[in-house]
Protein backbone atom coordinates (compact mmCIF):
# COMPACT_ATOMS: atom_id res chain seq x y z
CA UNK A 1 0.00 0.00 0.00
CA UNK A 2 1.24 3.22 -1.14
CA UNK A 3 0.66 6.88 -0.44
CA UNK A 4 1.08 10.17 -1.03
CA UNK A 5 0.17 13.66 0.28
CA UNK A 6 0.03 17.26 -0.85
CA UNK A 7 -0.76 19.44 2.13
CA UNK A 8 -2.27 22.73 1.67
CA UNK A 9 -0.23 25.70 4.04
CA UNK A 10 -4.34 26.54 5.06
CA UNK A 11 -4.29 23.28 7.15
CA UNK A 12 -2.96 23.58 10.46
CA UNK A 13 0.89 25.16 10.89
CA UNK A 14 2.96 23.81 7.61
CA UNK A 15 6.16 24.41 6.28
CA UNK A 16 5.60 28.09 3.99
CA UNK A 17 7.38 25.95 1.33
CA UNK A 18 4.21 23.46 0.67
CA UNK A 19 1.59 25.44 -1.53
CA UNK A 20 -0.79 22.36 -2.90
CA UNK A 21 -4.03 23.00 -2.45
CA UNK A 22 -5.17 19.31 -2.52
CA UNK A 23 -4.83 16.12 -0.32
CA UNK A 24 -5.20 13.02 -1.89
CA UNK A 25 -4.63 9.26 -0.87
CA UNK A 26 -3.76 6.33 -3.38
CA UNK A 27 -3.80 2.85 -2.10
CA UNK A 28 -4.40 -0.27 -3.38
CA UNK A 29 -8.36 0.88 -3.47
CA UNK A 30 -7.34 3.88 -5.50
CA UNK A 31 -8.81 7.47 -4.47
CA UNK A 32 -11.59 6.73 -1.94
CA UNK A 33 -10.89 9.68 -0.25
CA UNK A 34 -10.00 13.21 -2.31
CA UNK A 35 -9.87 16.39 -0.30
CA UNK A 36 -9.81 19.07 -2.76
CA UNK A 37 -8.80 22.46 -1.13
CA UNK A 38 -9.30 24.66 -4.22
CA UNK A 39 -13.37 24.83 -3.63
CA UNK A 40 -15.37 23.64 -0.07
CA UNK A 41 -15.56 20.16 -1.15
CA UNK A 42 -15.10 16.86 -0.19
CA UNK A 43 -15.62 13.96 -1.92
CA UNK A 44 -15.79 10.22 -0.84
CA UNK A 45 -16.31 7.31 -3.73
CA UNK A 46 -16.79 4.98 -1.38
CA UNK A 47 -19.18 4.24 1.62
CA UNK A 48 -18.28 6.35 5.13
CA UNK A 49 -17.49 3.69 7.61
CA UNK A 50 -16.10 4.56 11.10
CA UNK A 51 -15.69 1.82 13.56
CA UNK A 52 -18.44 -0.26 11.30
CA UNK A 53 -20.68 1.80 10.98
CA UNK A 54 -21.81 3.33 7.98
CA UNK A 55 -22.41 7.10 8.18
CA UNK A 56 -24.48 7.84 5.81
CA UNK A 57 -26.58 4.96 6.44
CA UNK A 58 -27.16 6.03 10.27
CA UNK A 59 -27.95 10.13 9.10
CA UNK A 60 -31.13 8.42 6.98
CA UNK A 61 -32.09 6.15 10.00
CA UNK A 62 -31.89 9.24 12.47
CA UNK A 63 -33.67 11.51 9.95
CA UNK A 64 -36.62 8.51 9.18
CA UNK A 65 -36.57 8.37 13.15
CA UNK A 66 -37.25 11.80 14.02
CA UNK A 67 -39.57 12.40 11.30
CA UNK A 68 -37.69 14.76 9.44
CA UNK A 69 -39.16 15.48 5.70
CA UNK A 70 -36.44 15.32 3.16
CA UNK A 71 -36.45 18.63 1.60
CA UNK A 72 -35.85 20.48 -1.82
CA UNK A 73 -34.28 23.42 -1.40
CA UNK A 74 -34.32 24.54 -4.81
CA UNK A 75 -38.10 23.92 -5.20
CA UNK A 76 -38.72 25.84 -1.67
CA UNK A 77 -37.27 28.60 -3.66
CA UNK A 78 -39.17 28.28 -6.16
CA UNK A 79 -42.36 27.43 -4.86
CA UNK A 80 -42.91 29.37 -1.53
CA UNK A 81 -45.69 27.43 -0.38
CA UNK A 82 -43.89 24.34 -0.20
CA UNK A 83 -41.92 25.70 3.00
CA UNK A 84 -45.21 27.18 4.75
CA UNK A 85 -46.97 23.43 4.10
CA UNK A 86 -43.50 22.21 5.61
CA UNK A 87 -43.59 24.51 8.85
CA UNK A 88 -47.67 23.76 9.05
CA UNK A 89 -47.14 20.28 9.04
CA UNK A 90 -44.93 20.16 11.45
CA UNK A 91 -46.95 22.38 13.70
CA UNK A 92 -49.68 19.68 13.92
CA UNK A 93 -47.47 17.36 14.16
CA UNK A 94 -46.16 18.67 17.79
CA UNK A 95 -49.80 19.76 18.55
CA UNK A 96 -51.14 15.64 18.58
CA UNK A 97 -47.38 14.25 20.06
CA UNK A 98 -48.34 17.04 22.64
CA UNK A 99 -52.35 15.36 22.83
CA UNK A 100 -50.62 11.70 22.94
CA UNK A 101 -48.69 12.35 25.61
CA UNK A 102 -50.99 14.24 27.63
CA UNK A 103 -53.28 11.17 26.91
CA UNK A 104 -51.33 8.79 27.96
CA UNK A 105 -50.12 10.66 31.21
CA UNK A 106 -53.62 10.06 32.15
Amino acid sequence: MSSNYTYSTGIGHLPSSITSNTITTTSIADSAITIDGSGDSVSVNRPLVVNDRDILKELDEMRDALLLLKRDVDMEAKYPRLRELKEQYEAELEKYKTFDTLKESK
